[in-house]
């Protein structure tokens, strides 16, 4: 408990000499973040730098899209679909469109509020149970059959790259009491597109190419909006988003209820794409805090988003 309380009043001090956060790396203390109801007290350190911040940076406005079911169904024809779409989802703006002639069944959907296409094979992209190693293809082949299957679809995007390519999903068998699974399978390989706006990253953007058995494509996930610039803005300071990150005001809501312990590693500039199911007029410029968290002890990826610009 003294500890903590040390903690608190060097937070305390520093906030009030205006010199908050530009520590060097492994110098600032830990600091407890707001308990969530009902969860334990999560304790986060800083151990990187902070960025150069330019001048002013970009700020982007989505381009307006609109989807009819006439659409919906083109959209469906270009994954060699048919069928009729059913009635839009008034929260998340979907159209789903189930071919039922196929075998294993294929759906596609259509966002409203995004113009994001989803289209899986849910047979082959979440089987119900996988007894051998499905035959994967190899990086090389993956990224090959993936652009073809988006020249095939016309799926493509002006200025998108290929960031990532790895597993998608695994499905492992686990008996009770052993510390390893029984069995083991990677079900799937994603390849995972991206894009720099005003050269920087863009997070929250989905565009995934996935692969089961074979090489088969077995879905893609493309939320994708097109944007256009709209004015300079300038940005708060790394250290005023900080605290944003220790109030827990992110983008996302922080679970770091569930985690014991995190420390950021790295601090950096990018912008934030909406969900597929949100509506979006703005694209603003983002601080990523990302770094590694804590759960029960096991260390895993963690990253929390804070918006940059003045307007917070």
């Amino acid at each position: 408990m003294r500890l903590k309380i040390v903690a608190l009043v060097c937070l305390a001090l520093a906030i009030i000499a205006g010199c908050v956060w530009v520590l060097g790396p492994g110098q600032a203390p830990e600091i407890p973040l707001p308990a969530r109801a009902g969860a334990g007290e999560t304790m986060l350190s800083l151990t990187a730098e902070f960025p150069e911040v330019r001048d002013s940076y970009t700020l982007y406005r989505t381009v307006p899209v609109t989807v009819t079911e006439e659409q919906v169904r083109e959209v469906a024809e270009r994954f060699g679909l048919a069928g009729e779409p059913g009635t839009m989802n008034k929260k998340t703006g979907e159209f789903l469109l189930i071919d039922a002639s196929k075998d294993p069944e294929e759906q596609v959907s259509v966002y409203a509020h995004s113009g994001a296409v989803a289209y899986h094979i849910p047979d082959l992209e979440l089987p119900t149970e996988a007894i051998r190693q499905p035959d994967l293809p190899t990086d090389a082949e993956a990224e090959r059959i993936a652009l073809a299957f988006l020249e095939k679809t016309g799926m493509q995007s002006p200025g998108a790259r290929v960031v990532k390519i790895g597993v998608g999903q695994k499905q492992e068998v686990w008996k009770a009491g052993e510390s390893e699974p029984e069995v083991s399978c990677d079900v799937t390989k994603t390849v995972r597109f991206g894009r720099p706006l005003d050269g920087l990253p863009v997070y929250g953007d989905e565009f995934t190419v996935i692969l089961g058995d074979g090489g088969k494509v077995a879905g893609l996930v493309k939320t994708w909006r097109e944007v256009t610039p709209d004015g300079n803005i300038s940005l708060r300071s790394p250290g005023e988003a900080y605290e944003d990150l220790l109030a827990a005001r992110t983008i996302r809501p922080r679970v770091g209820g569930e985690y014991g312990r995190i420390t950021i590693e790295n601090v950096s500039i990018g912008y934030w794409m909406e969900p597929r199911g949100v509506v979006q007029d703005l694209v603003r410029p983002v601080y990523a805090f990302s770094g590694t968290a804590f759960r029960d002890g096991v260390p895993e990826p963690y990253i929390g988003y804070v918006f940059a610009d003045a307007g917070g």
